[in-house]
């Protein structure tokens, strides 16, 4: 995608609407194909200084479902960063580039939310384990770099793992991720172990 081209993330969703609907009509006979195409083309569209990302368009504030299941699955294999800060405008300060809190309240009663929170949580254990291990080893400066991301994101990292990265912000997730962890969600359609985050893996088709 053009970083020159203002109507990109437009064209983008509007591509991912006329998908939605078609999947909407007839969920049972719906080609993936096409999503994992658009997945893969706006992998990195992130939308800097010109508003929100291609991503936070497609799946903030709206009513999950299969369908946005396999768009981040897809998306993450083909390289989108979900914990990435960008601005929004030219103007406004670094925003995660999905907003992890909604994600995080709509898996209260939504069982796709969930799962795709659940699959950020795998994303995030390979992405901050690393952190971890410098702050454990007594890295300086280590949580200075990353903790504006790990503040922003926190909703999607998982507990202890976020207890070894910065205890404070775990403290005020504490309360949340108990009350989280006695709702079972409901069996779906796709599991956060069958999307490996890496070179390796293959997408559903």
């Amino acid at each position: 995608m053009s970083e020159h081209d203002p109507d990109a993330i437009n064209r983008l969703i509007g591509e991912f609407v006329d998908l939605q609907e078609v999947w909407e009509k007839n969920p049972q006979a719906f080609d993936w194909l096409p999503l994992q195409a658009l997945a893969q083309k706006g992998a990195h569209a992130y939308n800097e200084g010109a508003g929100p990302s291609f991503h936070a368009l497609a799946l903030d504030g709206v009513w999950h479902s299969e369908y946005h299941e396999r768009f981040l699955a897809y998306s993450l294999h083909a390289g989108f960063d979900p914990f990435k800060l960008a601005q929004a405008g030219t103007a406004t300060a670094e925003i995660p580039v999905i907003d992890h809190e909604l994600l995080s309240e709509a898996a209260w009663s939504n069982p796709s939310s969930a799962r795709m929170r659940a699959l950020l949580m795998e994303v995030a254990r390979v992405r901050f384990e690393p952190l971890a291990q410098e702050i454990e080893q007594g890295g300086p400066g280590a949580l200075e770099r990353w903790f504006r991301m790990v503040e922003a994101c926190a909703e999607s990292i998982p507990l202890d793992l976020l207890e070894r990265v910065a205890p404070e912000l775990a403290r005020e997730h504490h309360a949340q991720q108990a009350r989280e962890e006695r709702v079972d969600p409901v069996e779906g359609y796709l599991c956060s172990a069958e999307v490996i985050v890496d070179s390796r893996s293959q997408p559903y088709g």
